[in-house]
């Protein structure tokens, strides 16, 4: 059966009315912010989906974290405490913010900006040396679309296993950029996951790529919150 993933995008604005439902803790990490309307975006996006999903008060949500790695819980990945079976995941960039929400399996997405893939050095701090290749025939504005899209697949993926940027990107192997996404191979010393699911994501900013990754070996079927 399929699993569906409930996903929705927000433009990064400066709006009071974000700041005003985060909590005490959210609006802390805010001010330490160099730039905090993306941060105060993206998370007054979360409290808004989940709180539209479970019927709740977005301003009263409460929210944990836990390592994958190390188990602490002053980082990791969030969690939504007194809702058990939901499961959601972040990502925002300077101009636009993304979250996926799913029941019943743990969730990654993760957006990109096209000119953040700008970078000499791209292929080798997050391509394995059998994926170059397939960027080989790519320029200009083609390959930066390219590199944006499974840069996105793979930090999905790393988002959905709870791991993050502990695992190098280099050692998650997704397919190429012309190709449905999927995980290929996984090379990294900790734990490959037992299953996982790959999909893109249509945004409606031309300038970015996302993708949303989910624990299961079920097909995913994105749905707009």
């Amino acid at each position: 059966m399929p699993v569906r993933i409930t996903v929705r995008e927000a433009g990064v604005s400066d709006s009071p009315d974000d700041l005003a439902i985060l909590g005490a803790g959210e609006r802390a990490r805010a001010g330490r912010k160099r730039e905090a309307a993306p941060f105060v975006t993206g998370h007054a996006l979360v409290r808004r989906v989940l709180g539209e999903l479970l019927d709740r008060d977005p301003a009263a949500l409460e929210f944990a974290r836990r390592c994958a790695t190390c188990g602490s819980d002053q980082h990791g990945k969030p969690s939504l405490v007194n809702a058990p079976g939901w499961h959601f995941s972040l990502s925002y960039t300077g101009a636009g913010a993304i979250v996926a929400v799913a029941q019943g399996v743990e969730v990654g997405v993760d957006i990109e900006d096209l000119t953040d893939a700008d970078f000499e050095g791209f292929a080798r701090t997050t391509l394995a040396a059998d994926e170059v290749a397939g960027f080989g025939s790519l320029d200009g504005h083609d390959l930066l679309v390219a590199r944006a899209r499974v840069w996105a697949r793979k930090e999905a993926v790393l988002k959905a296993t709870g791991r993050g940027l502990v695992v190098d990107p280099s050692e998650v192997l997704v397919s190429g950029p012309g190709e449905p996404a999927r995980l290929v191979d996984w090379r990294a010393e900790e734990p490959r996951p037992a299953q996982i699911s790959l999909a893109d994501v249509d945004v409606t900013t031309d300038d970015h790529r996302a993708a949303v990754a989910a624990l299961t070996d079920e097909q995913l079927v994105v749905e707009p919150a």
